[in-house]
């Protein structure tokens, strides 16, 4: 049984040390740096690249067993740099758009030199000799490198206990710190540390572990000061300006009950202006009452915030847009049949049966002024004067006009808006229409509307029945504007 367990540490250690084969494909990584026991995502596009993976790895069956040089490359420049790291593909995923490329987490194995650059075309393919390997946990560091490792891992220990504890990724990383080895801690926090391309590029050709521990412990004290200066920074109880002062300007954060940093948010004068001026506007204009009193329930919000808050930016584009709809501006019908059967005759030749249609509609309404429909609707090919009837209805009627094109929408959301808790939300185009015109009894034309779709978004048609449906568009609710607008005084035509 001892000579069998000697026997199976023989043959794990020949695994660890696996020979790289003589001739290795490489694939170049334009300013990054990939070293043993990190993972990369690489995205393929070029084409000596593309042909690497189609032909190595896309195209067998046991690509998980492929090795690939990852060699780090200055920007565009064709000289590769003399080290590197064998890889092995973890994971590969083609893609078609926005063009065809290959996607692949690659897994650092070893460091190796290039010794002849053997060919070019279709992919370069160079002879390598291997320079290192993975260690394991048992495995001893050298006495001489003793001390390094040593004081590295303290340093180490001592920046996971300045992260957030409550975080997985933190629980994850002390875990892992547990149970690494002393020879891959350099390049274990040289991958998760910012750093540059050109500090990376020195941690690579560290070829020897001592200058590797004496090239990486730098990096992780100025880690650990930085930390540091944040976390005394964020706790202090000094005057937020005077702490922000005292910090270099790329450490400069925003504490959370400040108002700002100099020169880069408004000053409290501002803010108080922009209120004060948010607080007018709501008084003076004419709300109904359900709209006022979600512009002030927004208000309140509004001034518990600091300005660095991203929902400061919400919550005030949403009372702009409240402010600006016309709730209480609209414009006094005219109505005169003589002239609009005039109107009608000048604009348009011909089109007997939809003249008359228009003049029914108008004489119904000068009859009853709450007419709450009909909805009228226009069918024909394309430049028989569907849009241009609308036009002459509302000028008729001494109204704005407003058209508003479907054709190819395929999201419910652009009648009904976007929530306000996505980011980039506004409201509907129907919201946006009245806010263009200025008035809440514009003639709307919905324009090619059977050209709407569905998609996973929704349907936009059966969002368009509550805004047509003279029963349901009096208490038109946009999702973003959530009071309710009343959409039956708007002459709407399909």
């Amino acid at each position: 049984s001892v000579l069998q367990t000697r026997i199976n540490c023989a043959m794990a250690g020949r695994e660890r040390r696996r020979l790289l084969p003589a001739l290795l494909p490489l694939l170049p990584v334009d300013n990054r740096v990939l070293l043993p026991g990190s993972s990369m995502v690489v995205h393929v596009n070029d084409p000596r690249g593309m042909n690497l993976v189609e032909t190595q790895l896309w195209n067998e069956e046991n690509w998980k067993g492929k090795y690939v040089g990852v060699v780090p490359r200055h920007g565009k420049e064709e000289k590769l740099h003399t080290l590197g790291t064998a890889a092995s593909v973890s994971q590969m995923t083609a893609w078609s758009h926005p063009r065809p490329h290959f996607s692949l987490l690659l897994v650092g194995l070893c460091r190796f030199r290039i010794n002849e650059i053997k060919r070019e075309t279709p992919f370069p393919i160079a002879a390598v000799s291997q320079l290192d390997y993975l260690h394991s946990k048992d495995e001893p560091v050298p006495t001489e490198v003793r001390k390094l490792a040593d004081e590295f891992r303290a340093s180490a220990d001592e920046l996971v206990d300045l992260l957030d504890l409550k975080n997985p990724s933190t629980v994850k990383l002390k875990r892992l710190l547990d149970s690494l080895p002393d020879h891959n801690l350099p390049d274990l926090f040289t991958s998760i540390l910012r750093s540059s391309f050109q500090e990376k590029l020195e941690v690579l050709d560290s070829v020897d572990l001592s200058e590797r521990f004496k090239a990486v412990q730098p990096l992780l004290l100025r880690q650990i000061a930085t930390m540091k200066l944040l976390q005394k920074a964020t706790n202090s109880a000094l005057d937020p300006t005077l702490a922000t002062k005292r910090m270099p300007a790329s450490f400069r954060i925003v504490r959370p009950g400040g108002r700002g940093n100099a020169g880069t948010t408004p000053t409290s004068t501002d803010e108080s202006d922009e209120i004060s001026e948010l607080e007018q506007r709501i008084s003076s204009a004419d709300l109904p009452e359900h709209a006022l009193r979600a512009a002030q329930k927004e208000m309140k919000r509004l001034r518990s915030l600091p300005p660095q808050f991203p929902e400061y930016a919400v919550s005030r584009n949403y009372l702009d847009t409240l402010l600006d709809l016309p709730w209480s501006k609209s414009t006094e019908d005219r109505i005169d049949l003589g002239q609009a059967r005039e109107d009608l005759d000048a604009d348009h030749y011909g089109l007997g049966k939809v003249k008359k249609r228009v003049l029914e509609f108008l004489a119904i309404k000068q009859l009853k002024n709450s007419l709450k429909g009909p909805i009228l609707c226009f069918v024909g090919a394309p430049g028989v004067g569907k849009t241009s009837v609308g036009r002459s209805i509302a000028k008729t009627l001494g109204r704005k006009f407003y058209r508003m094109s479907l054709g190819g929408g395929c999201d419910q959301s652009d009648i009904r808006g976007h929530r306000r808790t996505y980011i980039g939300s506004m409201p509907g185009r129907i919201i946006q229409g009245l806010k263009t015109v200025g008035t809440n009894n514009p003639v709307f034309l919905l324009d090619e509307v059977d050209k709407l779709h569905k998609s996973l978004q929704g349907d936009p048609a059966a969002a368009l029945l509550e805004v047509l449906d003279p029963e349901q568009n009096s208490t038109f609710t946009d999702q973003y504007s959530a009071p309710q607008e009343q959409l039956e005084l708007i002459n709407a035509i399909g």
